[in-house]
């Protein structure tokens, strides 16, 4: 039985456990909405969602804190069991991830308020959009992997980062190619660079959250398991 749905003594403790995964979705529908406002701006010239996406951290941020209180509360007041503590350190594992690519989102916002005009003709720009709508796919489903706690879900999302890997790779030396023949576009590559970059790592975080979503439901700590170790453990 899932541990939410195991009833507790005290059924403000349930609430608590209840409120904190529902605070955690709400946290990831807000970064969703960022992460994809600041890729459309990129890549659409959008200069309104690339201020909102710029400027809308804040309300990611304020969830992290509130995520935060309610589990040091819950944990200080009701001294939870080994389940309901897995469940909770997950969910601050989590929200870290989520911050984090936040983070990520609001910047690639602001820088493309400048490089969106000038991205048109980069022969890397389709793989650059690849990537981005890859790591907005990944995200969706790792939320709905953690929701539904369904860790062979996660484990298969996980396994996705690599194809973002794979055209990062390719980006990059695309990139690294161009800037060679046009020394006097340094400033603005970097900036590319830069986003580039910050749309693999977001694969990378959203690979975390996959493998919290494993230890919580598994019990297992797979972070540096290979790929095939990994699947071994969840289907087990």
């Amino acid at each position: 039985m899932d541990m939410l749905q195991t009833p507790h003594i005290t059924r403000v403790y349930d609430l608590e456990l209840q409120q904190a995964r529902g605070m955690v979705m709400t946290m990831g529908g807000l970064v969703e909405q960022q992460l994809d406002s600041a890729l459309r701006a990129l890549f659409e010239h959008n200069i309104e969602l690339g201020q909102s996406a710029a400027t809308g951290d804040y309300k990611v941020n304020e969830f992290e804190v509130r995520i935060d209180e309610l589990v040091v509360q819950t944990i200080a007041l009701r001294q939870p069991a080994a389940n309901d503590l897995r469940f909770l350190f997950t969910v601050i594992k989590i929200i870290t991830d989520l911050e984090r690519i936040g983070d990520k989102a609001e910047k690639i916002g602001r820088l493309s308020l400048t490089l969106a005009p000038l991205l048109n003709g980069f022969a890397f720009i389709e793989d650059m959009r690849s990537m981005g709508t890859q790591v907005q796919k990944m995200l969706h489903e790792a939320l709905d992997a953690f929701a539904r706690m369904d860790a062979e879900a996660a484990a298969r999302i996980s396994a996705e980062d690599l194809e973002v890997n794979k055209t990062y790779k390719k980006a990059l030396a695309e990139l690294m190619q161009h800037m060679s023949q046009n020394p006097n576009t340094i400033d603005v590559s970097l900036d590319i660079l830069w986003c580039l970059r910050a749309i693999e790592r977001i694969g990378d975080h959203v690979t975390n959250l996959c493998e919290y979503v494993i230890f919580l439901v598994k019990g297992k700590d797979v972070r540096h398991l290979s790929r095939e170790d990994m699947l071994r453990e969840v289907t087990s």
